[in-house]
């Protein structure tokens, strides 16, 4: 249960690719700890994906943003924005693909996101996730409680890129509300 529903909550104006009525969301903690999140609907509140940061699915991980993007969900600082992508995970846990063809961008000020989706040949639906560094991550989040994993972050040598590995931008954990 979310104590603070109206901090938590991540609004996508225009729903998600194929859940256009779906539009309020929160990131909850899953069970057991792992470094990814359920994005939880409120809108039909049995209804809930795994997100997780795009670099434990590829380190090289990069696609331009451009002005009408940040102007839209009101990003002043490039460090304010968030990117997650939704993951799938196989029946059974034997894999996790990550769509790196539409991540998920939020402002983590005014909590309002939007699902790009990108037209890249190297960014595909399913795209393998890196087992070695999410087997690390996982490990970490079970002794400590957190991911030391880079967190997802905006390149500063391009203006309005997006590069996982930079350290000077929000990451997933920002995002969480109160639970």
């Amino acid at each position: 249960m979310v104590q603070n529903e109206d901090a938590a909550t991540l609004t996508f104006r225009d729903g998600l690719v194929g859940l256009p009525e779906l539009k309020r969301w929160i990131l909850v903690d899953m069970d057991p700890p792992l470094p990814m999140k359920w994005l939880q609907s409120l809108d039909r509140v049995a209804f809930r994906v795994p997100v997780a940061d795009p670099g434990y699915f590829h380190g090289e991980y990069g696609f331009e943003v451009q002005a009408p993007v940040l102007e839209r969900l009101g990003v002043a600082d490039p460090q304010d924005l968030v990117v997650m992508v939704i993951a799938t995970v196989a029946v059974g846990g034997d894999g996790i693909t990550g769509n790196l063809s539409a991540p998920l961008l939020v402002n983590s000020k005014n909590r309002n996101g939007l699902q790009m989706i990108l037209v890249d040949e190297r960014w595909n639906l399913r795209h393998p996730i890196d087992q070695a560094r999410f087997g690390r991550a996982c490990r970490d989040v079970r002794s400590v409680g957190v991911a030391d994993g880079r967190p997802t972050a905006v390149d500063k040598d391009r203006i309005g890129g997006y590069a996982a590995g930079s350290r000077e931008t929000g990451n997933v954990e920002d995002l969480v509300g109160t639970t």
